[in-house]
This record gives C-alpha cells, sequence and structure tokens, in this order.
C-alpha cells in the first residue's frame, strides 16, 4: 500500500509487508481501515497510520491458529531462469519439519499468466495446505509474471512452452540441488489454468514428475481460440488469429495438443461446466488423450463452478482429490495406481 503526493508525484511506501486487500478511510483520522493477510496469516482487518505505516490489530477471525494449527512461513528463493533471468517464488515446509528426513515436493505452477504468487491468504490454491499434507511447496513467477517490469511480463508472449518452461525446469534443478531434503523421486507439479497449459506442456517434455494436477488448462491452443470468451488474449499471446498463416504457426508450435504422443505422467484433471475462459471441452480432451494412450488419469468435474472452484463445499471435495492424487503417486511405502488415497493433515488422517 502506498500514498501519493498529487503536487509532486512522489511515491511513499505505507504497508511493504505481506497483502492489503481492500480499504476504507476512517473519518475524523488519519488511520487507514484495511483487510490484511499473508501465506500464514488469514485475513484480519487491521488500522493503519498513513503517516508512519505503523499497524494495528482490528480483528481475529481466527484466533486458534499458531496454537492447534501449525501454518508454515514461507521462504524467499531466487533462481536463475532462462537466459539469466531472475526467478522469485515461495517455498513452505511441512509440519514438524526435520531436515535429515526426505519429503515429496509440490510445484504450483500459476494461472494468468500475467500474474503472480504473492504473500496473501486465499482459499484457492492456498501454499499451506500442501504444506500440511506432507509436501516441500515451491511457486515460482516465471516469464509472465506480473511485479518485475513489463519487459518480465511481455516475455511470454509467443513463449508459452518456452521460456516459462525453461525457468521452471532450471529452477527445479537448482531447487533440487540446493535442498536435499526434497526426495527427487517424490515430485509433483500442479497448476490452473496456463498453470494447466503448462502442466500439459510438462507431461509431453520432463520425466521428473510423479504426478501432475492439471486443473481448468489448455488442450489445444487452437480449439480454445475458437471457444474462449476472451479473444484478445490469444491474439496478443501468439501474435494474430489462428486463420492467418503466419500466426497460424505460432499457435500450433505451442499447443499441447501437437505433443500428446509424448505424455506419459499420470495426471488428475479437473474442469467445470461454467468455465468459459477454458471451455469443458479442453479438460475432456485432455483426460481421452491420456487414457487412450494408458496413461493413469482421473477426471473431476464440477457442473456448477466456473473458472474457480468457489463453493465451500465443492472446495472441500477439489483438495481431497487433488491432495489424494499426489499423496497416492509419493507415497514412500507403495507408489502407484492401485493405492488408496490418503492423506494426513496436521495429524488428521482424511479419505
Amino acid at each position: 500500500l502506498a500514498k501519493i503526493d498529487i503536487a509532486s508525484g512522489t511515491v511513499t511506501p505505507v504497508v511493504e509487508e505481506h497483502s492489503v486487500g481492500s480499504m476504507q478511510h476512517v473519518p475524523h483520522s488519519n488511520e487507514l481501515l484495511i483487510s490484511y493477510s499473508a501465506l500464514d496469516s488469514p485475513t484480519d482487518l487491521y488500522k493503519v497510520s498513513i503517516d508512519d505505516g505503523s499497524i494495528k490489530r482490528v480483528t481475529q477471525a481466527n484466533p486458534q491458529l499458531g496454537s492447534s494449527v501449525f501454518l508454515s512461513a514461507p521462504e524467499d528463493v531466487v533462481f536463475e531462469g532462462a537466459e539469466g533471468s531472475s526467478i522469485h517464488g515461495f517455498l513452505l515446509r511441512p509440519p514438524n519439519f526435520d531436515a535429515s528426513q526426505t519429503y515429496s515436493l509440490a510445484y504450483v505452477i500459476h494461472g494468468g499468466p500475467q500474474g503472480s504468487f504473492t504473500d496473501a491468504w486465499s482459499t484457492r490454491w492456498n501454499l499451506n495446505i500442501f504444506a500440511a499434507a506432507g509436501f516441500v511447496t515451491v511457486a515460482l513467477d516465471f516469464e509472465g509474471s506480473t511485479g518485475y517490469g513489463q519487459n518480465f511480463t511481455d516475455a511470454i508472449r509467443n513463449q508459452w512452452g518456452g521460456k516459462p518452461f525453461e525457468s521452471l525446469m532450471k529452477s527445479l534443478d537448482q531447487l533440487l540441488d540446493s535442498h536435499p531434503y526434497i526426495d527427487r523421486n517424490r515430485l509433483t507439479a500442479l497448476g490452473a489454468s496456463y498453470g494447466g497449459y503448462q502442466i500439459n506442456w510438462i507431461n509431453a517434455h520432463s520425466t521428473a514428475f510423479k504426478a501432475l494436477v492439471n486443473h481448468d488448462g489448455m488442450f489445444s491452443t487452437v480449439s480454445t481460440y475458437y471457444s474462449t470468451d476472451e479473444l484478445y488474449f490469444p491474439e496478443t499471446e501468439f501474435e494474430g488469429v489462428p486463420f492467418d498463416e503466419q500466426a497460424r504457426q505460432n499457435y500450433e508450435k505451442w499447443s499441447p495438443e501437437r505433443n500428446v504422443h509424448k505424455w506419459k505422467t499420470p495426471t488428475l484433471v479437473i474442469h467445470s461446466e461454467k468455465d468459459y475462459r477454458l471451455v469443458v471441452s479442453e479438460g475432456l480432451s485432455t483426460f481421452t488423450a491420456l487414457r487412450r494412450q494408458g496413461v493413469p488419469a482421473r477426471f473431476v468435474y464440477f457442473p456448477d463452478e466456473n473458472h474457480w472452484v468457489l463453493k465451500p463445499a465443492n472446495s472441500l471435495r477439489w483438495h481431497r482429490e487433488v491432495l489424494g492424487w499426489i499423496t497416492q503417486w509419493t507415497r514412500k511405502d507403495t507408489i502407484g495406481e492401485s493405492q488408496s488415497q490418503k492423506f494426513v493433515v496436521q495429524g488428521e488422517h482424511l479419505n
């Protein structure tokens, strides 16, 4: 949160840590009422001084946190990506972490792709959920991410399976080299929207992962163009329309559909009927391509959700499916499709 001097244009930070969601001026004061959160702290209301940035808590909606529920504090990590780019992200460790032990990895890939992982609480893709289930959890901002300058954001254009993929895989190598407690044989990757696209791309171009999760991802760049509610997006990203001969080459170059014959990794596919950004046929096509080739896969369908899973009961089901899938394929004792989907969150067995 920052303030701007209208006369001079000077920008002065007011809140420099974590995330401010919304704000309202407190009448007859120099304070703002803000909603404020972090990766390890759900949203509460605070008052912040416009003058010196001092913060005072107003609400405590989750008093049990810190006593009965452990939340992992995020650690900043930075790796070298494609063409020497700087790739920033967060790492969260499981409860009762012991560096002498080894842990599975949840490698979470954000959507957008013009978005980023911020130090903020969310009920969707909450990194602490994966950490609580026993996974070292890592989320990185690759090319296309916001917050690192316009050139970095624009670097994904006509590079969907290029620079971002290269940065993710180079960063993964550096992560594993520098964090020996991550078991190289128990890696999973998960993503939604563009992250789901990247999961399909990874499946054809890497054998590093034991399991993948594709939520509302893209199967074909061409079919997406003709069905999406946002035509500006593919026309910008792939530099034209697919019925233009030159631009068509871009669409086909970066289309996961052209590489499905290389898919080998077990994949959980999730899609929702009311998703108009990436319609449900993208998920069905992904699932068909996997199963027709004998690749272990599961399809989870939400008839009443859109590009996001928002309803509380559906969210619970989503988390059971996702955590169950990545646990199933990374169990130390027995790894494979035949095992029941069981995971542990904060010491509680769920199945």
